[in-house]
This record gives structure tokens, sequence and C-alpha cells, in this order.
């Protein structure tokens, strides 16, 4: 926590006062996206496109949907609308293609996960340590979920980053909120009906747009935005140390992307800056970089994306003690140490 403090302090200095303002007119992003998403889905279901365009602009529609939820994820942190009723609002269209309910990402992102990034026995983003198995016995739910994980070496895994943002937030609501203290301020009923709302029409668009128009216009974005999403989220701190205490730079990482596609998803590359800063708009996050770069070039991490994922589907996922990563038999285990050279671009 003091060593945040001290790197926050430093990187205050470097940038510019007008960098820690919030700025409203950012959430008006919300509506150009949503009217191109409306626009290019009414396209795809009543334009008699050839399959090939047809997909291209589903696909389209999918990334469409994946920048919508950055922009999202920032609104929520308070960079643009302070207002929370407003901000609520604003995340139903950003987040209705997850089935999420604004409310629930509320308690379970800010509340939850970012007082707690990384921490044993808090954070809800991980896939848990070999102690909690040993202190229950692994499910057929829970070796079903590893399976999904990437770097299981399960077929499953391969489908994770298309399916993982949206089983992971119905999963959070009905099963890993339970019983938490961290959880209490979640209003389990109010998440419920948002999940189901948005589930039932987006049942509703499919029997109006009949099966080639749900793929086009559901299915497949909806596939996509999941991918778009996850390629980010599952680099954040799956390959990070647990901790006991807040540790910006031991426990989160970013990685790089070209600066066109960091443009189109709002900085969201940039999670160690997002950590530090997460009140902050992300359009300043590239200046937060130079200055880590600058003062802890030594802890800082940002590989570029492709060898992230690569180094992600070569791992475990489950944590023996806060350094090691295991599969769910022990069968396989690599140290951070050496996970983190990888990172670097060290060959093992």
């Amino acid at each position: 926590m003091k060593a945040d403090q001290i790197l926050k302090s430093k990187i205050r200095a470097d940038l510019p006062a007008h960098a820690f303002t919030n700025r409203p007119w950012r959430a008006l992003f919300v509506f150009p996206l949503a009217g191109l998403i409306v626009l290019c889905s009414i396209t795809l279901v009543r334009a008699p496109l050839p399959w090939y365009l047809a997909v291209i602009g589903s696909l389209f529609l999918g990334s469409l949907y994946g920048s919508l939820m950055f922009l999202g994820h920032e609104i929520a942190h308070g960079a643009t609308v302070r207002s929370q009723r407003l901000q609520n609002w604003l995340l139903y269209p950003a987040f209705a293609i997850f089935c999420l309910s604004p409310h629930l990402w509320q308690v379970w992102h800010q509340q939850v996960h970012h007082p707690y990034a990384n921490m044993e026995g808090r954070d809800p983003d991980n896939f848990g340590t070999m102690s909690d198995y040993k202190l229950a016995q692994p499910t057929r739910a829970d070796v079903l979920w590893l399976k999904f994980a990437p770097g299981s070496g399960h077929w499953l895994s391969a489908t994770y980053l298309f399916l993982f943002f949206t089983l992971q937030a119905q999963g959070v609501l009905w099963l890993k909120s339970r019983g938490r203290a961290d959880f209490k301020q979640l209003k389990r009923g109010r998440a419920m009906l948002d999940s189901a709302v948005l589930a039932a029409f987006w049942l509703l668009v499919c029997l109006e747009s009949g099966p080639r128009g749900a793929v086009l216009v559901v299915l497949l974005p909806m596939l996509i935005a999941n991918f778009v999403v996850m390629s980010y989220i599952v680099t954040n701190h799956l390959m990070r140390p647990l901790t006991h205490e807040r540790d910006t730079l031991g426990t989160t990482m970013s990685v790089t992307t070209p600066k066109l596609v960091d443009r189109l998803h709002f900085h969201f590359s940039h999670h160690v800056e997002h950590h530090l800063f997460p009140n902050m708009c992300s359009h300043y996050y590239p200046l937060v970089r130079q200055s880590l770069r600058r003062h802890a070039a030594d802890r800082y991490l940002a590989p570029p994306h492709w060898l992230a994922l690569h180094v992600l589907f070569r791992t475990p996922r489950v944590y023996d003690g806060p350094r090691t990563l295991v599969t769910l038999d022990g069968g396989r285990q690599v140290e951070m140490a050496t996970v983190e050279a990888w990172l670097r671009g060290i060959q093992a």
C-alpha cells in the first residue's frame, strides 16, 4: 500500500493537473456507439447481404460491443459522470450483450475486485488456490470450470475467450457472491432482475430476427464481444503473484497493443495504469505508462498482447502458494519467476 502511494505521488508530479479531473462529455460516446450498433444490426437483419459480407458485418458488430463495454468500464469508475444513477443508465447498453447487471458490476468490480486485486481469498476473479480445494473437495462444477481455464490443456479452454465474461458474470451473481461479506452491498434480486430482463430482450431479438438474424446480430456478436473483452481481462492478473496487501506493480500487468487498437478500446491495455488511477480518463493512461517506465521500469510489465496470451495458455491457473501456478492434480507447475521471464521475452 505504501509503495503504491509513493509511486502515485511520483506519477502525479509528471502529469498535468487536468489529467486527474473527470471528463463528463466522454460519456456521450455511448450514443454514437449504440446508434452504430443499432444501425448495423438492422442492416444485417433486413439487407440481402451475401453471407461473407454478413459475417464481416457481424464481426464488426461484436467489436463495437467490445468498445462499448470498455467505455462503460470507464463510466462506471466515475471518469466521466459522477452521478451513479446516470452511470447506471449509461451502463445498460454498454453491458447488455453480456446480460450483465450494472449494479452487479458496481459491487463486484469496483467494491470487491479493485480493493483486493489478487489478494488470496478476497479477489473473486481468479481460479482459486490448492488450499481452497483441499479445504473443500472440488465439485464437478469446479472441475468443469477449471477445464475452461486457459492453460488447462483441455479442448474446452479453446472456447474460454469467446464465452467466459458472460459466464463469469452469472457465476459471480449466482455462486461466488453468496456468503461473502465483501458482497454485502449487492442487491441480489435487483441484479437477477437486470440479467433476466436483458436475457429476455435478446431472446425477443432472436425471435424477431429469425434464425439467420439471430446468429448475425446476437450469437456471433456476443461471442466476439466476449473474445475482445476477455483477451484483455485474462492478462491483467492471472499471471501475477497473490499477495496479502495492495501492491499494484506486483499483482497487475498491462499489455502493449497497436495505437489504433488502443484508441478503439479506450486504452484498456493500460491495466496497471488503471489500477493506480481508476477514476482517471483513459485518454491520459499513455502518459501514466511513460511515467511508470521512468520510475518503475524494473517492476512494470507491459508485454506485447500476443505474447501475454501465448504465455497465458502455456501456464496452469490454480495457485499453490503465492508464487506458483499448478494444475489441480498437481501434475504441472510453473513458478512466477519463470512466467515473468517469459513475459519479458526471456526464453526458458
